[in-house]
């Protein structure tokens, strides 16, 4: 109850922190007199599912949109909650400190690589057409490109269309070489699907 925002920038991190507040026997009554935020719409079904109705969802779903949907708020002073994955941008809580707010970042939960090996994975593309490769955070396109390290399949991938959720993941994949052919409007895995159904 000393907080006064908790911000929610994932799906993950809603279903976490609730799964940490259940685990020592809370519940949403201890969130009362909070506000609440979350970075976009599939982040607020997510609080919904909770019972909770967020306060702020702001028009651009990324963190320089949470940010700049608090603007309108007198944050010297206060104190935010941001549960978040363990490899994260410090956008939200560096803006956050200089609007004079007192920033908890905690680690909810973390995007490791799945269990494939390099093997498996060059398998993969050498026997079958992959037609589009999605990621859905710049982890993800790190994580999967760190499988290929040294391997010559990299440039089968580069036959492969690239959907990304957002405009920071598909920095990430720009970055790293890929050519990134779809960006939702709306930086959700709901829209990115659409996005793919229409691209075809």
């Amino acid at each position: 109850s000393r907080y006064d925002w908790i911000l929610f920038t994932s799906v993950n991190g809603v279903k976490y922190f609730f799964k940490r507040l259940h685990f020592v026997k809370k519940d949403t009554r201890h969130l009362k007199g909070i506000k609440i935020g979350a970075i976009g719409p599939g982040t607020a079904a997510a609080l919904m599912d909770m019972g909770i109705n967020p306060d702020l969802i702001p028009d651009k779903h990324w963190a320089e949109g949470v940010v700049e949907g608090l603007k309108g708020s007198l944050l010297n002073g206060k104190m935010v909650l941001l549960p978040r994955p363990v490899i994260a941008r410090d956008y939200i809580p560096k803006k956050l400190t200089e609007m004079g707010a007192i920033v908890d970042v905690t680690e909810a939960y973390q995007t490791v690589k799945p269990e494939y090996s390099q093997d498996q994975l060059h398998m993969l593309f050498k026997d079958s057409e992959i037609d589009m490769i999605t990621f859905t955070s710049p982890s993800t396109v790190d994580n999967f490109l760190a499988l290929l390290k040294g391997r010559s399949i990299f440039k089968e991938i580069l036959k492969a269309k690239v959907a990304c959720i957002g405009p920071i993941t598909a920095q990430r994949a720009d970055e790293k070489g890929l050519k990134v052919d779809i960006v939702p409007d709306e930086y959700t895995v709901d829209a990115l699907t659409r996005a793919i159904l229409e691209f075809y």
